[in-house]
């Protein structure tokens, strides 16, 4: 049986200036989805971090990176927190949360409708559980273009002040390019030693100014970010 791993004690006061990211025993899984994680946030586009807090937790990831953590999370919180204080922001969360919350309740009800006249073999509840089933589809797909409608708004909102502020978070921002970069050069030689088809191992990004690799799509339509080959020939 594996034993989980010490948890390393970082302090927050951690200086950024002489932290350097060491990414070599990450896997190609792993490289691979911090790339895209650390490149979202340099946009504020950011992703749910317990995938990563859960994988710490238990001693899946490296101690090195184990040890690192602390560190990088500290900077990645300070791009999450600018969102929420923004003007309108928590007006657009507010009104998403109520459509949600509505087709939950009407969910809640709908279920019930469905089996109980199934079960008990009641026809005549029929004239009522039809429209409401009606009504509860008709719930869903206004909460799922609710979500997206409101998420771009907020994504906008974001956009213009990042827009109006560029001093805003830049050293921090620096340093999530230099990650990326190391991380984008560490997984070009995990494809080459593995001799794995680069072509296979797309990576998701939403910038495209760095070293090393090879943009196949930018984003268009629905598609907000690149994909892109990485360059395993520079490696």
């Amino acid at each position: 049986m594996s034993k989980r791993p010490r948890k390393e004690k970082v302090s927050s006061e951690t200086d950024l200036e002489s932290f350097e990211l060491d990414p070599s025993e990450l896997n190609l899984k792993w490289s691979r989805n911090l790339i895209t994680v650390f490149d979202a946030y340099r946009i504020h586009r950011c992703y749910d971090l317990t995938f990563i807090e859960r994988a710490v937790g238990k001693g899946d990831v490296p101690r090195t990176f184990i040890r690192q953590w602390p560190t990088v999370r500290l900077v990645l919180h300070k791009f999450a927190s600018v969102g929420p204080d923004l003007p309108g922001v928590q007006m657009y969360m507010v009104r998403r949360q109520r459509i949600q919350f509505t087709f939950l309740v009407l969910l809640t009800f709908a279920l019930p409708l469905v089996i109980i006249p199934w079960v008990f073999r009641i026809p005549n509840l029929e004239w009522f559980t039809t429209p409401f089933l009606l009504v509860t589809v008709a719930a869903l797909l206004v909460s799922v273009f609710a979500q997206g409608w409101y998420n771009r708004k907020v994504s906008w909102v974001i956009f213009y002040y990042i827009e109006n502020n560029p001093d805003l978070l830049a050293k921090e921002r620096e340093y999530l390019k230099k990650w990326v970069q190391l991380l984008i050069w560490h997984t070009s030689r995990l494809i080459r030693k593995s001799e794995l088809k680069p072509e296979k191992q797309l990576v998701k990004f939403y910038n495209d100014d760095y070293d090393g690799i090879i943009v196949l799509k930018e984003p268009k339509g629905l598609r907000k970010h690149y994909e892109i080959k990485l360059d395993t020939g520079r490696a």
